[in-house]
């Protein structure tokens, strides 16, 4: 498994100026937060339910909590507030499979708006179970207990994302 830090920086080397990823101030839910952070989060929250309908496996280590606004990778949300929101390239690459499915999530999803990702986000029972929680420990989402359902979620969306030229 590969850590969602690296996962978030392949994603940023698509947008090395920031355009999409980027610092606007937005509230959803009573909440104020960096669009560019949510739109992150969500990216790599649907990568993870994605990869377990497609291979019944995690793609990332890392714990996503379930907050109001639906998933969230703590370390890539602090780390966007502090640093990863300048332009930059990072360089980060995978296997060629791991590229290629990186590569398909982030066409499918790149004209998404923030809004969209997020009811993406809160269509997730995992997250929905989680999101009652108020503590942290409580907010861990479990994908693999909900593979069965993503695999029916998403059997449409990877077809189609595994059918596009890209």
């Amino acid at each position: 498994m590969i850590k969602a830090l690296d996962v978030a920086k392949y994603f940023l080397d698509k947008d090395p100026e920031r355009v999409y990823f980027n610092t606007n101030l937005v509230v959803r839910n009573n909440r104020k937060f960096y669009e560019g952070n949510a739109k992150l989060n969500k990216f790599l929250h649907l990568c993870q339910t994605l990869h377990v309908a497609k291979n019944n496996e995690l793609l990332m280590e890392d714990d996503f909590l379930a907050y109001d606004n639906g998933a969230v990778v703590e370390e890539v949300q602090q780390k966007f507030n502090s640093s990863l929101y300048k332009p930059a390239v990072y360089g980060v690459s995978f296997d060629k499979e791991t590229n290629d499915f990186l590569e398909r999530v982030y066409y499918m999803l790149k004209d998404s708006t923030v809004d969209d990702l997020i009811l993406l986000s809160h269509e997730d029972e995992e997250w929905d179970k989680k999101s009652r929680n108020r503590l942290k420990k409580d907010q861990c989402m479990d994908f693999l207990s909900s593979a069965s359902i993503y695999k029916e979620l998403y059997a449409d969306g990877l077809t189609i994302m595994y059918k596009a030229a890209l």
